[in-house]
């Protein structure tokens, strides 16, 4: 894990993350504010609006991965600032798999700077506006046919909030609903919780195939149901293996076709 932390950040959290096994060896401290993003969210269609960010503690930051770190088989470019994710890309040593995110905002503000960073990476998760907004059509049809050819990724994940996700990949693409949550509380971070779901699951299989992406997907969508039940990470701190297998049992993740 690597990120850039404030004095206003939960110790409570690096403090589990410690104790879940997670390497915090490039977590650093700032003395700025930590990274703060607002948006509104529309439930109805996983879209966002509004987007500003306040980067505090990424204020002069340059993401350094140690010479283990180097050699991470399955890497995930969490939403930041491009020029991060390239920092972090130019460190790399031989990947298996590179996974990345973005949001509007830098799609809008920062294009030129996106555009390397998404031509090295294998797969690529999107929401269903940030998906449009970076093809510039109005379909996600057209939108993932696009992006796929574009940057020649073995796959794109695109989410759109209560209605699921699909995977688009070489060959058959893949749906699969979200699972209900009565009441969803907070979907701030169910994206994140689909690629962690995703690509954890690849990492303990050890092997990409139709059948490993698609219990991925699976695992995906499990994750972000317990993500959206509580704020923060409330939702996820307290479950289990055991939890996630039970809701993997409950819901059809073999997947469906899109077509």
């Amino acid at each position: 894990m690597g990120l850039r932390d404030g004095p206003d950040f939960m110790p409570a959290f690096v403090a589990a993350q410690r104790g879940a096994g997670s390497d915090l060896r490039s977590v650093v401290a700032s003395d700025l504010p930590t990274y703060r993003w607002f948006a509104e969210h529309d439930y109805e269609t996983g879209t966002t609006r509004n987007e500003r960010s306040d980067q505090g503690a990424y204020r002069g930051f340059s993401p350094s991965l140690t010479p283990d770190q180097r050699r991470i088989p399955i890497v995930f470019l969490g939403s930041m600032e491009p020029r991060h994710q390239l920092r972090v890309l130019e460190q790399l040593e031989h990947p298996w798999l590179v996974a990345g995110d973005t949001m509007k905002l830098y799609i809008r503000e920062q294009p030129d700077a996106l555009e390397p960073v998404l031509q090295r990476l294998d797969y690529l998760f999107l929401n269903a506006s940030e998906a449009m907004a970076l093809a510039k059509v109005d379909t996600i049809e057209a939108a993932s046919a696009q992006l796929r050819h574009r940057f020649r990724l073995r796959g794109l994940v695109i989410k759109e909030g209560p209605k699921g996700a699909t995977l688009y990949r070489q060959g058959e693409d893949i749906h699969l609903p979200a699972l209900p949550v009565d009441p969803p509380i907070d979907p701030t971070g169910a994206g994140d919780a689909v690629a962690a779901g995703f690509l954890g699951c690849l990492a303990e299989q050890q092997v990409e195939n139709e059948e490993t992406v698609r219990l991925a997907l699976g695992y995906a969508m499990v994750l972000a149901s317990f993500t959206i039940q509580h704020f923060s990470v409330h939702g996820l701190q307290p479950i289990t293996r055991a939890d996630v297998e039970a809701r993997m049992a409950a819901m059809a993740w073999q997947g469906q076709p899109t077509a």
